[in-house]
């Protein structure tokens, strides 16, 4: 072994904030502890990063909050959030601090590490913020700040390498799942569901805001529909924590709902599903990858789409549609988010087969975006990436 690679014992302070984050983190934890059995990995993270060995030092939920207007109404306990992780990560001294997603919140933690100059270890982020989209000056900022970066898309790390920060291309780790074990019909047996019933995935958000603010819209058109099609079931995974809140905002639909928490029927319960509605998320990219024909939903709140519509570079929301340049997935943003432009979308999915059928080529043109050289998994990659900034 060389020199530079006798790191004893290496830490990594991880923070994640969100059940995306949670899921990258869980699966990095896995392949560095396999490359590394001596590693120690400590910080905030979900359900996922805490069955990898995790013990969060707070609930990942207490980090996650989104938009301008509700950022601001918690201002004061996300700084007081982010001092108290600055001061634990100094206190503590770890190898590196790897932050995973949650930029508003993680480059906060990472820019105040940097500047107090305490914390000698290296900073690494996992998932590139979308410079591509909107505020492409954030590329240079960061890069004074951050030892590396991983990218989920190819053609991010240009963004960031050409202001001096290493950054690499590790792919989706969508594509770590083997969606050909993926049966439509394995939870709809389990849930007593027939193999030519219809059934309408819906998927709610992980947000409070979210549940809230958008499910009222996304029943009412779930109502509408099934006034047209009275035989529709519906399909709602949602997370463990979230079940009793689907589960009372659900009860109020005419038609069967199937609530999926168990996180190891998530993806049986995307595939079980004909087609979906869903409030606009990483739960898009999610449904493209499974080959579920879908419609997404979203409304910010005023002051917060104001504020992004001035600023936001790219047409669409739906990380489909903006890498492929066109509207893939019919998307019911801000004005058009009712429940008429919602189930008039949908009904076009299911009466017209050949929507659905471009949707499915559109989605296997996409899946090759997600894909790293070689036959690497991103997890691995991101491991090796990781742990190679760590010995440098």
């Amino acid at each position: 072994m060389s020199a530079e690679e006798t790191v004893l014992n290496p830490s990594i302070f991880m923070i994640a904030g969100e059940p995306s984050g949670d899921a990258l983190g869980g699966a990095v934890m896995r392949c560095l502890k396999e490359a590394r059995p001596d590693i120690s990995l400590i910080g905030i993270g979900g359900s996922v990063m805490q069955a990898q060995g995790l013990k969060s030092l707070l609930p990942m939920s207490e980090l996650c909050v989104m938009g301008l207007w509700e950022v601001l109404a918690h201002l004061s306990r996300l700084r007081r959030l982010i001092d108290a992780m600055v001061e634990e990560i100094e206190k503590r001294q770890p190898d590196m601090f790897l932050s995973i997603d949650l930029p508003d919140f993680n480059f906060r933690v990472a820019q105040k590490l940097k500047k107090r100059g305490i914390f000698k270890g290296k900073i690494v982020h996992y998932v590139a913020p979308s410079v591509w989209a909107w505020r492409p000056g954030r590329a240079k900022k960061i890069a004074r700040f951050l030892d590396g970066l991983i990218c989920l898309f190819p053609f991010e790390p240009v963004y960031f390498s050409q202001h001096g920060l290493r950054a690499e291309f590790a792919g989706h780790p969508l594509i770590e799942i083997k969606k050909t074990e993926l049966s439509k019909t394995s939870l709809r047996k389990k849930l007593g569901i027939e193999a030519e019933d219809v059934c309408i995935g819906l998927f709610l958000g992980s947000r409070e805001r979210e549940l809230t603010t958008l499910s009222p819209i996304l029943i009412e058109s779930l109502v509408t529909l099934h006034e047209q099609y009275p035989d529709i079931k519906v399909i709602a995974p949602t997370l463990p924590h979230l079940e009793y809140e689907v589960t009372q905002i659900t009860r109020t639909l005419p038609m069967p709902v199937y609530i999926v928490s168990d996180p190891k029927f998530k993806w049986l319960s995307f595939a079980a599903c004909d087609f979906a509605v869903a409030v606009s998320g990483t739960v898009g990219l999610e449904l493209v990858y499974v080959g579920v024909p879908h419609v997404i939903a979203y409304k910010a709140n005023p002051l917060t789409a104001l504020i992004l519509k001035a600023m936001v570079k790219v047409k669409y929301a739906h990380l489909a549609n903006i890498l492929l340049g066109r509207e893939v997935v019919p998307e019911c943003i801000q004005s058009r988010c009712t429940a008429y432009h919602i189930t008039a979308e949908l009904l076009g999915l299911m009466r017209y087969p050949e929507k659905c059928a471009q949707q499915s080529k559109d989605f296997t043109e996409l899946e090759a975006m997600l894909k790293p050289e070689g036959a690497e998994k991103p997890s691995r990659k991101a491991a090796d990436f990781i742990l190679d900034v760590l010995k440098a």
